[in-house]
This record gives C-alpha cells, structure tokens and sequence, in this order.
C-alpha cells in the first residue's frame, strides 16, 4: 500500500518522487524549481571504487576514450558528478564535523545534501588505464554518475 506525500508547501501530491525532502517536510519540483524546465545531462561513467588510501577508479563508458587524449599529462583534474542518493537537504546547519562549526546554509557549504545534486572534486590524477583513470582525494559516493572532467588549477 503505497501511502500519498503532499507538498508542505503547495499542497499537492507529489507523484513519481518529484520531491526532496526539506528540513524533514516533502516539497515538490515546481515548488523548489518553479516553472524551469529540466536539462538533459548524460553522465561520461561512474565512480567505481573508493579505496581506504583516498585513491578512487572513475570508469568512463568506453565511447568516452576518444576524449581522454594526452588526460594523463595534467596532475589535477576536476570531476563533475552527480549526487545519486541525496533527497534531504537542511537549508540551516552547522558546518563541519560533528555539527560543531558555523551555521551555514547549502550554498555556503560543501555538503551533497544540494537541490542541484551537482557536486564538484579537484583531484589529483594518479594515473590512467584505458577507459579508467585513478585519482585521489575525490570526495564522492561509489557508483556516482561523472558527467565531466576538465584540467583543474592547482589547489
């Protein structure tokens, strides 16, 4: 039995989870986003493993190899991904670890809980393998669609 979510703001149902949860209320797309359509962006691969040691395997799809050319000279990438299993976000918050730190709202933090669910990493390249490249220092969930990589400034 599948019970019926309202907007905490509109009112309306919220149908095929088109909502976020917002300081623990649900609140619909239109609400959050108005009118805007949503743009279509396709990811290049996925965050495959996370190690202990901070080095991480992104995997791109192998039609993606073409783009990777001379991608092992640079020292630091950035990679754009996607924030597959957030739906909360808090709009207020303490900042840092053990929610001791400044009171922030999401834009003035580093937090993945985002309505954008765009997240942003320097990385450090390790190094390349095929379709495959090893950085460390990616601050991303396994299996988190990359839409990008572009050279990054030095940090």
């Amino acid at each position: 039995m599948n019970k019926k979510i309202y907007c905490s703001e509109c009112k309306k149902e919220i149908k095929n989870g088109h909502s976020f949860f917002i300081d623990a209320q649900p609140v619909c797309y239109k609400c959050l986003f108005g009118k805007v359509e949503p743009v279509m962006i396709y990811p290049i691969g996925k965050i495959n493993k996370i190690n202990t040691d901070g080095t991480s395997r992104i995997d791109l799809f192998p039609y993606q190899q073409r783009f990777m050319y001379k991608l092992e000279e640079e020292k630091w990438v950035t990679i754009v991904y996607y924030l597959h299993e957030v739906n909360s976000i808090k709009t207020v918050f303490k900042r840092g670890m053990g929610s001791n730190g400044k009171e922030v709202g999401v834009f003035a933090s580093r937090s993945p809980h985002r309505s954008s669910r765009i997240a942003v990493s320097n990385v450090e390249l390790i190094r390349v393998c095929n379709s495959s490249i090893y950085v460390k220092g990616l601050d991303a969930y396994e299996n988190s669609p990359v839409l990008d990589i572009k050279k990054a400034k030095k940090p």
